[in-house]
């Protein structure tokens, strides 16, 4: 087991502190970034699936017309 001086144990738990903090802005943005490209892709998806729509029906009144 270890032991550490207070000064020793005061820097070391600063440390860790700092890191997890610099780890948690991280995280952050990266769920910030995850979520813009979330958002993205559903957008996207609806307008292939808007644009298929679309072509059928032009198919379909192409058909009936002929």
């Amino acid at each position: 087991m270890l032991e550490y001086s207070f000064e020793e144990a005061t820097d070391l738990l600063t440390s860790k502190l700092k890191t997890a903090k610099n780890s948690l802005k991280n995280t952050i943005e990266d769920l910030g970034f995850l979520r813009d490209q979330i958002t993205t892709m559903e957008v996207n998806t609806a307008r292939v699936y808007n644009w298929d729509v679309k072509q059928r029906r032009v198919a379909r009144t192409q058909t009936a017309a002929a």
